[in-house]
C-alpha cells in the first residue's frame, strides 16, 4: 500500500525529536518495515527530497507572508501552505499510484484538497480544545485554526484521533463519527548515551518532568508544590528536562528555581535532549510527573510507561486513556497542586516491589501501541476507507 502523509512540519534532516514529527517518523518507519510504501510531503524552508529508513520525504517550500491584520495573515498562511502541499501531492500522484492520503489536522492542511484519491485526516489536536488553556495564543487565532480544521475535515473521507476526548469534541462539532486509533510506539534508539545522566544525575534519587516548560504542561502546578515535596522528602531531587519557555514574561526555569526556595540546589534543569540521551534519564527516574492541563495522548507518558516508570498524569485530559489509577500509574486532578502533591507522596511511599509491579503493568499497556498492533489497526482503517470510497 502506498500512503502519502501530508504534514505542516517535519524535521528536514529526517530526525524527529518532539511533538507531531515524532508520530510521523514512528508511523511511517513502522509502515515501511511492514512492507508498505510511505511518502511524506511536508512544509519546510526550501524544496528538498531524500529517502531514509524506507520513507520518501519531500520538503516543500512554504513561504510565510505577513499581512497587516493578524487574523488575515493567519488565514492566508494556512491557505498558502495547503495550496503548496496539495500542488505537490498532485504532481506526485501523476507519477505514482497513491492508495490513500493522510492529512494532519494541524493548520487545516487539507483545506485545499479536491483530489479523487481517498483521504483521511488525523486529529493531532483540536484548536478549540487544545488551546483553551494556552496563554500564548489569542481567541481569534484559536477560532481561525478551529475553523480551518473543520473545513479540512470536510475535504476528507474519514477522520480519526489518538485520543477519545479529542475525537468526541471534534465529532460533535462536525456532526460525524471520529474514530479512535492510538498512536503507535516503537523505541527507535539502538544505542543509549548516558553522558548527561552520569555527569548530572548519577547517584541521585530523583523525580522527573520532561517536556516543554510551559504553563500548559503544568509547570506552575509543579512550582506550587516543589518546595513542599523537597522538604518532606530530603532523599529526592527534582529534575526538569526540556525546552525552557517564558511564562508571563518570566523564564519557566527561574520560576521553578525560585519556587524551590532553600532547596534550589536540589532542583536540576536539563535542556532539551535527543532520545538517546533522554531515555537513560527516564529509565533511572524514581517516578515521573506529567501534570499537563491539556494533552492529546502524551508521547512523554507513553515513553515513561514504556520504561516501566510510575507515571503521574492528569485525569480527564487523556492520561486516563493510558493510566489505570493505582494499577499502571497514578492520576491527579487537573490544575490542582494539592492533588499532584498527594500523588507524588503516594509514589514516593511505594516500596520497590510496588513500583516494579506498577511499572510492569505500564509496560503491558504500552504493548498495545506496538506497531504490530497499532499500525495494523491503522492499516485496517485505511483499507476500510479505500474500499468504501468510489473511485
Amino acid at each position: 500500500m502506498v500512503i502519502l502523509f501530508a504534514a505542516n512540519d517535519y524535521f528536514e534532516n529526517g530526525k524527529a525529536t518532539e511533538g507531531f514529527p515524532i508520530y510521523l517518523h514512528r508511523v511511517t518507519t513502522a509502515l515501511a518495515k511492514l512492507g508498505h510504501s510511505p511518502i511524506i510531503v511536508a512544509c519546510g524552508k526550501r524544496n528538498k527530497y531524500y529517502k531514509k529508513e524506507g520513507v520518501e520525504i519531500f520538503i516543500v517550500s512554504c513561504i510565510l507572508t505577513e499581512m497587516p491584520i493578524e487574523s488575515v495573515s493567519l488565514g492566508y498562511q494556512i491557505l498558502s501552505a495547503s495550496k503548496a502541499i496539495n500542488k505537490k501531492i498532485k504532481e506526485i500522484s501523476k507519477l505514482r499510484e497513491i492508495d490513500l492520503i493522510q492529512f494532519t489536522s494541524l493548520q487545516g492542511l487539507a483545506a485545499c484538497y479536491y483530489g479523487k484519491i481517498p483521504a483521511v485526516m488525523r486529529l493531532s489536536s483540536y484548536a478549540k480544545v487544545y488551546y483553551a488553556t494556552y496563554q500564548t495564543i489569542n481567541k481569534s487565532q484559536v477560532g481561525i485554526l478551529a475553523f480551518f480544521e473543520r473545513l479540512a475535515a470536510r475535504r476528507c473521507n474519514a477522520v480519526f484521533a489518538p485520543c477519545k476526548i479529542t475525537a468526541d469534541d471534534f465529532g460533535n462539532d462536525i456532526g460525524r463519527r471520529v474514530s479512535v486509533i492510538e498512536t503507535p510506539f516503537v523505541n527507535d534508539v539502538t544505542v543509549y548515551d548516558e553522558s548527561v545522566y552520569k555527569d548530572k544525575l548519577e547517584g541521585k534519587k530523583y523525580v522527573l518532568f520532561f517536556g516543554t516548560l510551559i504553563a500548559e504542561k503544568g509547570v506552575l502546578v509543579i512550582a506550587e508544590i516543589i518546595q513542599k515535596f523537597l522538604k518532606t522528602h530530603p532523599e529526592y531531587d527534582m529534575v526538569c528536562c526540556g525546552k525552557n519557555a517564558l511564562i508571563d514574561g518570566r523564564s519557566a526555569v527561574n520560576i521553578l528555581q525560585n519556587a524551590a526556595g532553600q532547596f534550589h540546589k536540589r532542583f536540576v534543569y536539563l535542556k532539551e535532549l535527543p532520545h538517546e540521551k533522554l531515555y537513560p534519564i527516564i529509565q533511572k527516574a524514581d517516578f515521573v510527573i506529567l501534570p499537563s492541563l491539556v494533552e492529546n495522548l502524551s508521547n512523554a507518558c507513553i515513553e515513561a510507561m514504556y520504561f516501566e516508570r510510575v507515571a503521574i498524569g492528569t485525569d480527564g485530559v487523556s492520561y486516563e486513556q493510558l493510566i489505570d489509577d493505582g494499577i499502571s500509574g497514578l492520576l491527579c486532578k487537573p490544575n490542582d497542586a494539592d492533588s499532584l502533591l498527594e500523588k507524588m507522596d503516594e509514589a514516593a511511599s511505594m516500596d520497590e516491589d510496588q513500583k516494579q509491579k506498577v511499572g510492569r503493568m505500564a509496560r503491558k499497556r504500552i504493548g498495545r501501541l506496538a506497531p504490530e498492533v497499532a499500525v495494523k489497526k491503522l492499516i485496517r482503517f485505511y483499507q476500510y476507507v479505500i474500499d468504501n470510497v468510489s473511485k
